[in-house]
């Protein structure tokens, strides 16, 4: 799987398809969070612009590959690991430009009475209300 992964990843790097999105989240990002904004919603926003730069990136991983080469990686790895390390490949450059938009509204945001390891961890799952 790990040399699907880097053909995958070589694939998305070289045919630079990725800039676009990255850029357009980006310009999300910085115009939609201002410095002093609460630091939740900050985060808030940039989870809800990665959802389509997410469906962009993983559209260009999915059809970056001529359907020649295609055919040949699914013929000596198989057609579902083929296909799984084209989605690993979009989720990892979706991971790193979530990572980003997180740090830059942790960065920006306003964390007066708040811990950061909280806030950032606070749009995880509960099993049990809140106190």
């Amino acid at each position: 799987m790990i040399p699907l992964l880097r053909y995958q990843s070589a694939l998305l790097l070289r045919s630079h398809a990725w800039v676009a999105p990255l850029v357009v989240y980006a310009a999300f990002v910085t115009i939609g969070i201002r410095p002093g904004d609460r630091t939740l919603d900050s985060l808030g926003l940039a989870a809800a612009g990665l959802v389509p730069q997410t469906a962009w990136l993983v559209r260009i991983c999915v059809n970056a590959e001529p359907p020649a080469a295609r055919a040949c990686s699914a013929a000596a790895a198989g057609a579902s690991r083929t296909h799984a390390a084209a989605l690993l490949t979009a989720l990892t450059g979706a991971l790193l430009a979530g990572a980003a938009g997180a740090g830059y509204a942790l960065a920006t945001g306003d964390l007066t009475g708040q811990d950061p390891a909280r806030a950032v961890l606070a749009g995880r799952w509960r099993s049990r209300p809140a106190p």
